[in-house]
């Protein structure tokens, strides 16, 4: 089993390349997933009543990196962490349909002394996950409303910034972290997830 570092290094839509990215590294824990994040800080001002360790809805509003998990059914997972402790995760089918959100799970992140860097480490239930990932992407955001600052680890280019353009997103097979997801069943919150979005939808 293998981990896998990944580099937040391109404006979103690959036209520059970033001084001082952002660092994703997934590693194995079990059936789970270790995700570990090295970032500078921005000084963003938290999320208003965030709690450390918890979800938090709309996290992308805020100083925050991401990464999401994609397989060929246009299953996906997304992860959001900020650099004050609040995660978000997120299961979608299809591109932009979230159908289930606000999981728990454990995270942690530090803000350096100097106030210049910050780190975060997040274990990622391997149900979480829909089966099979193969494709890849990773986000980091930040600065004021009127200037925010966009960055890929793919290139998502396009008429604006728009991280969900899932036929860019690279290459990734998550059954090299984890076995356990090569697999052709749904695990069993992705099958509630799914059950629920189709009674929604009667």
């Amino acid at each position: 089993m293998d981990s896998k570092e990944f580099t937040v290094g391109l404006s979103w839509d690959g036209k520059e390349k970033v001084a001082n990215p952002a660092i994703i590294t997934l590693a194995p824990s079990g059936n789970d997933v270790e995700l570990r994040i090295s970032a500078p800080f921005y000084n963003d001002l938290a999320p208003p009543g965030g709690q450390a360790g918890q979800a938090f809805f709309k996290l992308w509003e805020h100083e925050v990196v991401e990464a999401f998990f994609l397989n060929s059914l246009d299953e996906y997972l997304e992860l959001e962490f900020g650099p004050h402790g609040q995660h978000l995760m997120l299961i979608l089918n299809g591109n932009r349909n979230a159908i289930k959100h606000s999981l728990p799970m454990y995270y942690e992140a530090k803000i350096s002394d100097d106030g210049k860097s910050w780190t975060g480490q997040a274990i990622i239930p391997g149900s979480y996950f829909p089966p099979n990932v193969t494709k890849f992407n990773g986000y980091a955001i930040h600065g004021p409303q009127d200037d925010r600052k966009y960055q890929a680890v793919f290139e998502v280019s396009g008429p604006q910034a728009d991280f969900h353009r899932i036929n860019k997103f690279g290459d990734l097979n998550l059954a090299e972290i984890i076995p356990s997801n090569r697999r052709m069943e749904h695990s069993g919150i992705w099958k509630q997830a799914l059950t629920e979005e189709a009674m929604q939808q009667k």
